[in-house]
């Protein structure tokens, strides 16, 4: 059994950071979009028992058993007691370590791929297995945009229009941001000050976007400053970091200013060694298609005439 599907990007239209937690998570408050870009990810069902392999084509350090989506298809065996051989092949065209939520999505995409192979009523137990493995895994296997909270776990479908972005991703290793040193950086930022309180769900509005972990970050990455700047003078109406960063993005009214802006930025964003997308949100997680090759069908279609 072969199985397609996309793992479509994301950004947070707000992120809001709440207090440490017992178990070393930060309380959040976030709404997420996924977005129209995204990796292509393929799931292999032998017929017979044998490992997880996972193959990303053209970035061999991301191989392995220590890739996310390694790990949900291993999880998901262990709780659902599958034993089949599981390959997985990811296309990447979402950046690597750029607060897109590129992993987490491939975990999601592995996922319902395999709740479709091997279909289980415990959705319960799959948000589980999506949590074990990442926070935003949980979002990714929900419908399309969501206010997300507690650690990831508490989901609300959001009513976000589809917006027009243009996306900057910073190669340079220099600005690369983990998430951990962004959580970090706004506690040392904080100090002992008392955490402000995350607030509620709300409708979107474009004057709601923020994001908490953005000031901390530019106070040491301040060339992400200078990218906001960028999309701002090309037109952007908003921009922001995107979760732990150091992607950036802005939005425009519509698709033909989205454009006109990146021809705008093109020339300094080659300068400045940037990767640049111009994307929509969409409403809808991608589905999941079963692949048959041409020959049996054709082969089916013989049998029957």
């Amino acid at each position: 059994m072969r199985l397609l599907t996309l793992a479509p990007a994301k950004v947070n239209l707000v992120l809001r950071v709440g207090p440490l937690r017992p178990d070393g998570y930060h309380e959040i408050l976030t709404l997420l979009a996924p977005l129209d870009l995204g990796d292509r990810v393929e799931v292999r069902v032998s017929r017979r028992a044998g490992p997880v392999t996972c193959r990303v084509p053209g970035l061999p350090e991301l191989d392995g058993a220590a890739n996310l989506a390694a790990r949900a298809a291993e999880a998901f065996r262990a709780r659902f007691g599958v034993r089949r051989g599981l390959f997985i092949r990811i296309e990447k065209r979402t950046p690597v370590v750029a607060g897109l939520g590129g992993g987490s999505s491939d975990a999601a995409a592995v996922l319902r791929c395999l709740a479709h192979a091997f279909p289980t009523p415990d959705r319960r137990a799959l948000l589980e297995i999506a949590l074990s493995v990442g926070s935003d895994v949980p979002f990714f296997l929900g419908p399309g945009p969501a206010w997300v909270a507690g650690r990831g776990e508490r989901l609300r479908p959001a009513d976000v229009p589809s917006l027009s972005l243009v996306l900057l991703f910073p190669r340079r290793r220099s600005l690369s941001i983990r998430a951990g040193e962004a959580y970090r950086w706004l506690d040392e930022a904080r100090g002992h000050a008392a955490t402000p309180p995350l607030g509620r769900p709300a409708p979107f509005r474009l004057s709601r976007m923020g994001n908490d972990l953005q000031a901390p970050c530019l106070a040491r990455r301040q060339a992400i400053g200078g990218l906001l700047d960028l999309l701002g003078g090309a037109g952007a109406e908003r921009a922001l970091m995107s979760g732990s960063g150091p992607t950036v993005f802005g939005v425009f009214s519509g698709p033909s200013a989205a454009r006109r802006a990146a021809l705008t930025i093109g020339k300094e964003a080659r300068r400045l060694k940037l990767s640049m997308f111009v994307v929509r949100t969409v409403r809808r997680q991608p589905r999941v298609t079963p692949w048959r090759s041409p020959r049996s069908a054709s082969s089916r279609s013989t049998r029957r005439s």
